[in-house]
C-alpha cells in the first residue's frame, strides 16, 4: 500500500511539473519564444522579446506566478542548462544570437535581481552534475550584463563561495571582472580577500585581482594580505604570486616580498613537483624580459643583498639571459664572489634541489663560470660550475664544457691553464667515464703541448693517459709519437716534455704488459745517458709515477732490479781508511748490522767525489735515483731492509767544521743536505727500532746543516735540484752579465723565476752574498765558533735564497713527528726488554718540521679569500701533485702528535723571572750547541712550537674547502676534542665546541705576542658565534706591556697588525654594549693623543706607533655602529648620541697630531660616517625636533665641528698636493654639501629658521691657519654677504662669529651651519 501510494504521489508531482512546464511554454509563446527539449527557439527580434516580457510583468500577481513557473522549470538540470544555451531561429540550426533564455530574463528588471539570487543560489546544488559546467554557463549569463544588481550579486557570492566545490569557486571568482563594473572593484576585492586563506584559491584569486581596478591604497592592502600567504603557498601558486606582485606592487617592493617570503629551497623538500617550480622561472623570466625597471631593481637589491639563496642565483642566471648588458649581472655576481657570499654551498644547493631547473640555464652557467675563471682563476667555484653543468646537463652540454675548458688550457695564461686542468681533472675524478667519451676532442690538447709547463704539461699527460686507459688506443699511440719526437729534439723544455710523456707512458704499457714498458724504459734511458739534468728528472718522474701506484708490480720489481745495481755502483763503494787524506768519513751512526769497518774498508757514499769532480752536475742524479729505489721498494715490501745500509752508512765528506771554509763549500753543503733529506724521505715508513733512532739523528743533523747554511756564500756553479722548470725559453732567460748571486736576490720579490735565472753549466769563483747575517770575520773564523744570535732565526729560513738546490721534505715525512708519542710509549713498556732505547725529536727538530709543513701549507692550502697571493711553486713540487683534501689528510694524521707537543711544552711549566724570559725570547738556539740551549733558563723553541702549530691550524681552518667538506672537519673536530677527554661523537657543533675549548686552554702557556695572536686567530676562525673567552683574552693581551722581540721590532707593521687584530677580535666577541666598548677605546686614545694623565691608561699596546692601525678600525666600528639604529630603532638617539661624541672626538686627532695616514683614514672613514648619518641619523632626528630641540640641536652642534675639521683636511690635502689624499676630497665634499643641505630643510620643515645661518668658512689647514689663494677686490660686496648673513641668526660659536663677522676673502663653495 505504502509503495502504491509513494508512485501515485510521485506521478502527482511529475504531473504538476509538466502542466507548469506547459504553462511556461505558453506565456512565453506568444512572446516569439518556443520551449523545446534540447534547444529553445525565437521568432522575433530579442529587443522586442524584452520589451514584451517587461510589460507583461509589470502586474505583481503575474510576475510571481511567472517566476514560480520558471522556478519549477529550472529545477531539472538539464532544464537548466538548455535554459542558459543560445536561442536559435524557428526551423533552423544556426544561432539566432548569443542570448539565452535566462540571459533575456535577466534583462527584465522587474525579475532581474530574484532571477540572479535564483541562479547563485542553484550552484552548490547543481554543481555535482559532470556533463556540463553549470558555473561556467552561469557566468557568461552574468557577463557584461548592465541591469544586473551588483550589490546582490557581492552579498550572494559570499554566502555561496564558501560552500560551493573548488572548481565552482574558481569559475566564479574568475568572472568577478567581465560581470561587475569599475565601481564596484573594491567591493569584489574585499570579497576576494576573504577567501584568500584558502590556498587553492590564491591563483585564481590573484589573476582576478590584478584585473580589477583599484586604488593605490587598496592595492597596498591587497599586497599586505598576498604577503602574509606568500610563506604558505605551494609550489603551484606561486607563478601566479610572481605575476600578480610584480605587475601591480612596486617594483622595489615587490621584489623584497618576494625575496623574503617565497622560499624555492624549502618547497622542493616538502615534495612540489618542479614543473610548477619551470613554469615559475619561465614566468619571471616573461615579467623580466620586458621590464626593464623591474630588472634594473632587482639586479641592485641582489647586489647589495648581504647573503644570496637559491632563488637568487636562479634569478642571476634569468637577469643574465635577458638584460641587454650582461656585465652589469656579471660584475655583480663578482662581487659576491669576493663577498665570499657566492660559494660553493650555494652552487650545490642549486643542483640538489633543483638540477632540472638549473638546466634550463646551461648556457648561462657556462658563460659565467668562463668569464669567472678568467677573473679568478684560482677560485673553486668556476671549477664547481663547469662540474656541475657537466654532470647534470645532457651530451650538448657536455661536450662544450669540454671545449670551453679545452680554450682555457690552451689560451697561454699560466694561471687560467692550471684552472682548466684542474677543472677538467676534478670532472674525471668526479664523472667516471662519462668524460673519456671525448677522448678524440681532448687529443687536441697535445697541440698545446708545448706552450705548456712542465708541471702543466705533466698533468695534462697524465689525465689523457688516465682518460686512454678507457680503451682509447689513439691517444696512446698520439702520446707515443709525440714523446719519441720530443725526447730527440735540442731543446731542453722539449725533452723534458718527452720524459713527462714518457713515464706517463710507462704507466699505460705497464698495463698491457711488462716487456714493453722494459723495453720502453731501456730506450728513454739510453736517450738520456748524457743528460744527467734529464736523467735525474726522468728518475723523480718515475718515482713518482711509481709512488702513487700507478705501475703495475711486475714493473715495480723491474725497475727496482735495474735501478738499485745503477745505484750501488755508482755512489756506493768501500773504501779503507786514510788517515792522509784531509777529506775524512763523517756521520758514522751506530748500528753494526749497516758497517763494516775492517782492513777492507767501510760501506760509504761518494759524495766528496762528486763535489770535487770537473762537472759537479753529477750530483743531479744521486737523491732522485735514491727515490726512485727506495719508492720502489716501498711498494714492493713496505720495508726498507734491502736498503737500510744507506742510512747507517759513512758519507764521504769534510768535517762540519771545515765544510764552510772550503773553496766548494756551498756546493758540497747544499749536496751534503740533499742527500740527508732524500734519506729521511726514503727511510719515513721504517718503523724498527734501531732504524728509527737513526732517522732522528738524521732529522737533527739535517738541523744542524741548515743552520750551516747562513755561512756559505751563493756561487755560480751551485748544482740545481729542480728540474721541472724550462730554462731554455727566452722570455725566462737571465739577462746578460746578470750573477746568480743577483737573480737569487732578485727572486726574494718574485720567487716564480728562481730556477728560471740559473745556468748550471756555469763555472765561476765564490761570491759573497750580500743577504748572509754573519760577517766576513765571523765566517773567516769557521764553524766552530758557533754565536748565539740576537733573534730566532728559522731553520728554513736560511734556505729560502736556496730554494731551487735543496731537495723538497716530502709531506709524509710529518709522520716522523709522531715519534714522540710512540718513543714514550715503547720506553714505558718495554725498556727492559729491548735493547736499543727509542729516541725523539727534540724541539729544535720539532720546530724545524713545523716551519716546513707551515710553508707547505701556506702554498697548498688557499683561504675563502679569492684576493691571497699565490705562493711560488719552486721547492714544492711533491705537494703540488696532491690534491688539498689529501694534503689535509696528511696534515690530521699528525695532528695528535701537535697537540702532545704543546701539551708537552705545558706539562713542564718552567717558573723564571721576568727577565730571564726577555732573554729567552730575544735569543734563539737555533744554530747552538746542546750545551747552550741546556744552559738556557727557558727554551724559546717551547714558544716558537705553539706560534708554528696555531698557524698551521689557522691555514687548516681557513682553508675554503674545510667548511664545505663534513669529513675532514669532522675528523678535525673530534681529534681535538678528544684531547679534552669529552666525548667526541654527537653533532658538528658541539664537537667544534669542544674543540676551541680545548684551544683556548693554551692560552697561558702563550708566552710571545705571535704566538698569542696565532692563537686568537685559530680559534676565531672556528668560532661561529660571539665567544666572551676569546674577548676577554684579546683585553688581556692588549693589557699587558709585551717584550718584543727583535724580528718583531724590525718589522714594526706585524706587531701593529697584531694590536689592530686584537682591538678587531675584542669588539666583534665581545657581549658587553658595543657603544661602551667605543667610549672605552676612544678614552684611551685620547690618553695616547692628547696625554690626559687623568685618565689611568689601561691599555699600553695603545702608542703613537699602534695609533694609526687603531684610529682606523674604530672609526670603522663606528660607522657599523650607527648602522645598527635601523635594527636597534628603540635606542637609536642613544646609539647616535654617542657614535656623534666618538666621531667628533676622534677627528680632532687630525689636528693634533700631523700623520698622514691618520688623515686618510679620517677622509674616508669621515665620508662614510656622514653617508651612514643622512640615511639614517637624520631620518631619525627630523621627528624628534618638536620634542626634544635641546638633544637634536647637541648633536647636529658636535657633528658640525667634525664637518668644519673635515673640511679644513680637504683644504690641507690639496695644499699638499698629496694625489691619493686629493681623490678622497670630492665624494666626501658632497656629503659635506648634502649634510648642510639637508639639515637646513628639516629646520626650515620644523619652522626652526632661526636655529640655522650660512655662511662662507675659510680655508684653513690642519692647524688652522687660513689659506690665501686669491685677493678679495670687491670689498663692497663683501659687507653686503655679512649683513645677509647677521639676518638669519646670532651665532654662539666664536669661530662662526668670526667667520660671520669676517667673512672668507675666498668665497669657497663649502659652507658651515651654526645654530
Amino acid at each position: 500500500m505504502k509503495r502504491k501510494k509513494n508512485n501515485v504521489s510521485i506521478s502527482s508531482s511529475n504531473k504538476k511539473t509538466k502542466s507548469r512546464d506547459s504553462e511556461l511554454a505558453q506565456f512565453l509563446s506568444p512572446v516569439g519564444i518556443s520551449l523545446r527539449q534540447d534547444r529553445h527557439c525565437s521568432s522575433s527580434d530579442i529587443d522586442s522579446i524584452v520589451r514584451e516580457l517587461s510589460v507583461k510583468l509589470l502586474d505583481t500577481q503575474a510576475r510571481d506566478n511567472f517566476f514560480i513557473m520558471l522556478q519549477d522549470y529550472i529545477d531539472e538540470v538539464e532544464n537548466l542548462k538548455v535554459a542558459m544555451l543560445p536561442l536559435v531561429k524557428e526551423d533552423s540550426t544556426t544561432h539566432f544570437n548569443s542570448d539565452s533564455l535566462i540571459k533575456i530574463l535577466l534583462r527584465v528588471p522587474s525579475i532581474s535581481e530574484q532571477l540572479t539570487e535564483l541562479l547563485l543560489e542553484k550552484l552548490p546544488l547543481v554543481a555535482e552534475d559532470r556533463t556540463c559546467n553549470i558555473a561556467a554557463l552561469t557566468v557568461s549569463q552574468l557577463r557584461w550584463m548592465n541591469s544586473l544588481s551588483y550589490d546582490v550579486i557581492i552579498t550572494k557570492l559570499n554566502e555561496v563561495l564558501p560552500v560551493c566545490p573548488l572548481p565552482v569557486q574558481k569559475e566564479m571568482i574568475s568572472g568577478l571582472p567581465e560581470i561587475l563594473p569599475d565601481e564596484k572593484h573594491e567591493e569584489a576585492c574585499e570579497l576576494l580577500l576573504d577567501h584568500i586563506s584558502t590556498l587553492d584559491l590564491v591563483p585564481c584569486i590573484l589573476e582576478t585581482l590584478s584585473e580589477l581596478s583599484l586604488s593605490h591604497k587598496m592595492l597596498d592592502k591587497v599586497h599586505e594580505a598576498v604577503e602574509v600567504q606568500l610563506c604558505a603557498l605551494s609550489a603551484d601558486s606561486v607563478p601566479a604570486a610572481l605575476r600578480f606582485l610584480l605587475s601591480t606592487a612596486p617594483p622595489d617592493k615587490a621584489v623584497s616580498s618576494i625575496r623574503q617570503h617565497i622560499d624555492f629551497q624549502s618547497l622542493c623538500k616538502s615534495g612540489e613537483g618542479m614543473e610548477a617550480e619551470e613554469l615559475s622561472m619561465e614566468c619571471l623570466e616573461q615579467v623580466l624580459r620586458f621590464h626593464n625597471k623591474i630588472q634594473k631593481c632587482w639586479l641592485s637589491l641582489l647586489h647589495s643583498s648581504s647573503s644570496l639563496s637559491v632563488f637568487d642565483l636562479l634569478v642571476y642566471l634569468i637577469l643574465y639571459r635577458v638584460n641587454n648588458k650582461p656585465k652589469t649581472v656579471l660584475s655583480s655576481i663578482r662581487f659576491h664572489l669576493k663577498e665570499g657570499t657566492f660559494n660553493a654551498s650555494l652552487v650545490q644547493d642549486l643542483y640538489r634541489n633543483h638540477a632540472k631547473t638549473a638546466a634550463l640555464f646551461n648556457s648561462e652557467q657556462l658563460k659565467i663560470a668562463h668569464s669567472l675563471l678568467l677573473s679568478f682563476p684560482e677560485h673553486s667555484l668556476p671549477s664547481l660550475l663547469y662540474l656541475s653543468v657537466f654532470t647534470h646537463g645532457d651530451l650538448h652540454a657536455q661536450q662544450e664544457v669540454v671545449g670551453s675548458l679545452i680554450s682555457h688550457i690552451g689560451s697561454g695564461q699560466s694561471k687560467e691553464v692550471d684552472s682548466g686542468i684542474r677543472t677538467l681533472g676534478l670532472i674525471k675524478d668526479s664523472t667516471d667515464k662519462s668524460v673519456d667519451r671525448f677522448s678524440s676532442l681532448l687529443n687536441g690538447l697535445l697541440d698545446y703541448l708545448n706552450t705548456l709547463s712542465i708541471p702543466q704539461a705533466r698533468e695534462v699527460l697524465y689525465l689523457l693517459v688516465r682518460i686512454s686507459s678507457a680503451g682509447s688506443c689513439r691517444t696512446v699511440d698520439d702520446i707515443h709519437i709525440i714523446t719519441r719526437k720530443y725526447l730527440s729534439h735540442s731543446s731542453t723544455k722539449l725533452r723534458k716534455l718527452g720524459i713527462i710523456g714518457s713515464c706517463s707512458l710507462v704507466q699505460a704499457l705497464s698495463v698491457e704488459s711488462t716487456d714493453k714498458a722494459k723495453t720502453f724504459i731501456s730506450k728513454v734511458q739510453e736517450s738520456l745517458s748524457r743528460a744527467p739534468e734529464l736523467e735525474a728528472l726522468f728518475y723523480d718522474e718515475l718515482a713518482s709515477c711509481v709512488g702513487n701506484g700507478c705501475v703495475d708490480r711486475e714493473t715495480v720489481q723491474l725497475i727496482y732490479d735495474t735501478y738499485v745495481d745503477k745505484f750501488q755502483s755508482d755512489f756506493v763503494s768501500r773504501e779503507p781508511v786514510d788517515s792522509t787524506s784531509q777529506v775524512c768519513d763523517i756521520l758514522c751512526l751506530e748500528g753494526a748490522d749497516t758497517l763494516e769497518n775492517d782492513e777492507t774498508g767501510h760501506i760509504s757514499i761518494n759524495l766528496w767525489n762528486c763535489v770535487e769532480a770537473e762537472d759537479p752536475t753529477q750530483l743531479m742524479v744521486l737523491c732522485p735515483l735514491l727515490r726512485l729505489v727506495g719508492t720502489s721498494l716501498a711498494i714492493l715490501e713496505n720495508s726498507m731492509e734491502d736498503i737500510d745500509s744507506i742510512l747507517g752508512c759513512y758519507i764521504r765528506a769534510l768535517p762540519l767544521d771545515d765544510i764552510v771554509t772550503c773553496e766548494r763549500s756551498t756546493v758540497g753543503l747544499l749536496a751534503l743536505i740533499n742527500l740527508v733529506i732524500e734519506q729521511i724521505n726514503v727511510f719515513h715508513v721504517e718503523r724498527r727500532p734501531s732504524m728509527r733512532n737513526k732517522l732522528v739523528k738524521r732529522i737533527k743533523l739535517l738541523q744542524e746543516l741548515l743552520g750551516l747554511l747562513r755561512k756559505v756564500p751563493v756561487v755560480d756553479d751551485m748544482v740545481p735540484m729542480v728540474f721541472d722548470l724550462a730554462e731554455d725559453l727566452g722570455a725566462n732567460k737571465s739577462k746578460k752579465g746578470q750573477s746568480s748571486k743577483s737573480t737569487l736576490n732578485d727572486s726574494a720579490a718574485d720567487v716564480s723565476k728562481d730556477m728560471s735565472l740559473f745556468d748550471p753549466t756555469k763555472t765561476g769563483t765564490m761570491k759573497t752574498s750580500t743577504q748572509l747575517d754573519k760577517s766576513e770575520n765571523d765566517v773567516e773564523a769557521g764553524a766552530a765558533a758557533v754565536t748565539k744570535p740576537k733573534k730566532h732565526v728559522s731553520s728554513w729560513s736560511s734556505g729560502v735564497k736556496f730554494r731551487g738546490f735543496i731537495r723538497e721534505l716530502d709531506i709524509r715525512t710529518m709522520a716522523i713527528l709522531n715519534l714522540s708519542i710512540e718513543s714514550t710509549l715503547q720506553s714505558n713498556e718495554s725498556s727492559a726488554q729491548s735493547e736499543v732505547e727509542p729516541m725523539s725529536l727534540g724541539l729544535p727538530e720539532t720546530c724545524m718540521m713545523l716551519e716546513d709543513l707551515l710553508s707547505k701549507c701556506k702554498f697548498k692550502l688557499k683561504p675563502a679569500s679569492v684576493f691571497s697571493k699565490p705562493e711560488n711553486s719552486l721547492g714544492f713540487s711533491r705537494v703540488a701533485s696532491l690534491s688539498e683534501t689529501k694534503f689535509t689528510q696528511q696534515i690530521l694524521s699528525i695532528l695528535p702528535a701537535l697537540c702532545q707537543t704543546m701539551e708537552d711544552n705545558v706539562s713542564q711549566p718552567k717558573e723564571t723571572s721576568s727577565d730571564s724570559q726577555e732573554t729567552s725570547q730575544n735569543q734563539s738556539a737555533m744554530n747552538s750547541t746542546l750545551e747552550e740551549i741546556a744552559m738556557l733558563e727557558d727554551n724559546p723553541f717551547g714558544v716558537k712550537t705553539f706560534e708554528l702549530v696555531f698557524s698551521i691550524l689557522e691555514l687548516v681552518f681557513s682553508w675554503s674547502g674545510f667548511a664545505t667538506n663534513s669529513q675532514i672537519s669532522t675528523e678535525c673536530f673530534s681529534i681535538l676534542a678528544s684531547r679534552t677527554q669529552n666525548q667526541t661523537q654527537g653533532p658538528l657543533s658541539v664537537r667544534r665546541k669542544h674543540a676551541l675549548h680545548y684551544l683556548l686552554n693554551f692560552e697561558k702557556s702563550c708566552q710571545s705576542f705571535s704566538s698569542t695572536i696565532n692563537l686568537l686567530k685559530c680559534c676565531s676562525v672556528i668560532s661561529d658565534s660571539k665567544d666572551q673567552r676569546i674577548s676577554d683574552i684579546c683585553k688581556s693581551c692588549l693589557q699587558r706591556e709585551w717584550d718584543i722581540t727583535e724580528d718583531e721590532k724590525e718589522n714594526k707593521v706585524r706587531f701593529n697588525e697584531g694590536v689592530g687584530y686584537l682591538v678587531r677580535t675584542f669588539l666583534s666577541h665581545s657581549s658587553e654594549n658595543q657603544g661602551d666598548l667605543l667610549d672605552l677605546l676612544v678614552e684611551q686614545l685620547d690618553v695616547v693623543v692628547k696625554k690626559d694623565e687623568d685618565v689611568e691608561k689601561i691599555f699600553p699596546t695603545f702608542t703613537r706607533a699602534t695609533l694609526p692601525t687603531i684610529y682606523k678600525i674604530v672609526l670603522t666600528k663606528l660607522v657599523e655602529y650607527q648602522k645598527s639604529i635601523s635594527s636597534d630603532k628603540e635606542n637609536g638617539l642613544d646609539i647616535l648620541t654617542n657614535c656623534v661624541g666618538n666621531f667628533a672626538n676622534l677627528i680632532t686627532y687630525i689636528k693634533i697630531i700631523e700623520s698622514r695616514p691618520l688623515l686618510r683614514s679620517a677622509l674616508l672613514y669621515g665620508q662614510k660616517f656622514l653617508e651612514s648619518f643622512l640615511a639614517i641619523g637624520l631620518p631619525l632626528l627630523s621627528p624628534m625636533i618638536s620634542d626634544n630641540y635641546v638633544e637634536v640641536q647637541s648633536i647636529l652642534k658636535k657633528i658640525q665641528t667634525s664637518t668644519r675639521q673635515l673640511h679644513h683636511a680637504t683644504t690641507h690635502s690639496k695644499s699638499l698636493k698629496d694625489i691619493a689624499l686629493t681623490a678622497r676630497v670630492p665624494l666626501l665634499k658632497k656629503f659635506l654639501e648634502a649634510f648642510l643641505l639637508k639639515v637646513k630643510a628639516i629646520f626650515a620643515h620644523h619652522g626652526c629658521t632661526d636655529a640655522f645661518w650660512v655662511g662662507n668658512l675659510k680655508q684653513r689647514n690642519l692647524k688652522g691657519e687660513e689659506i690665501v689663494s686669491q685677493q678679495v677686490e670687491e670689498e663692497e660686496e663683501e659687507e653686503g654677504d655679512v649683513d645677509d648673513l647677521s639676518e638669519l641668526s646670532i651665532d654662539t660659536d666664536d669661530e662662526d662669529n668670526n667667520s660671520r663677522a669676517a667673512p672668507d676673502d675666498e668665497n669657497s663653495d663649502s659652507m658651515s651651519i651654526g645654530y
